[in-house]
């Protein structure tokens, strides 16, 4: 269960980790805790699974790669064996269920010629829709985490 020091290392790490020799320190000096308790508290979260992942998030156009997103037409029986199949692909960044008619959503980011030859690959098995980057308008997720329900 978190309490209110967890949502608020939570949110000043979604904003920004500070880029300074200790960052972790920065937090607690905001917080008037010890860096060892904002470290402990980071940890129990990331073993508890609310932190999925610490890392950066990178620019990937910055850096050559082209990013889609896929509608993939999958019968239902075979709905969770796919998607375990395409998650293990490291260029898959998000994979979904939906009720739709394409019941497979994934996002994919690589270089293009990777892109294009893992969408070739899953459109030889099932039907595809392929909505390819155009331009990016938002991408940014924060979560309010100051009460225990978030937004109403």
């Amino acid at each position: 269960m978190m309490d209110d020091k967890d949502r608020k290392i939570l949110e000043l790490i979604q904003e920004d980790l500070p880029l300074t020799k200790r960052p972790f320190k920065s937090i607690a000096d905001r917080l008037g805790v010890a860096e060892e308790e904002v470290i402990d508290r980071i940890k129990r979260l990331k073993e508890q699974g609310v932190i999925r992942k610490f890392g950066l998030r990178i620019d990937s156009q910055a850096v050559g790669y082209a990013s889609t997103l896929l509608a993939i037409k999958v019968p239902e029986e075979m709905l969770d064996k796919v998607a375990e199949e395409l998650c293990k692909y490291e260029s898959v960044t998000h994979c979904y269920a939906r009720e739709h008619e394409y019941n497979l959503w994934i996002t994919i980011i690589d270089e293009k010629e990777k892109l294009d030859e893992l969408i070739d690959n899953i459109s030889k098995r099932f039907e595809t829709l392929n909505l390819p980057v155009v331009r990016k308008f938002k991408i940014k997720v924060m979560f309010d985490l100051r009460s225990e329900h978030g937004r109403a």
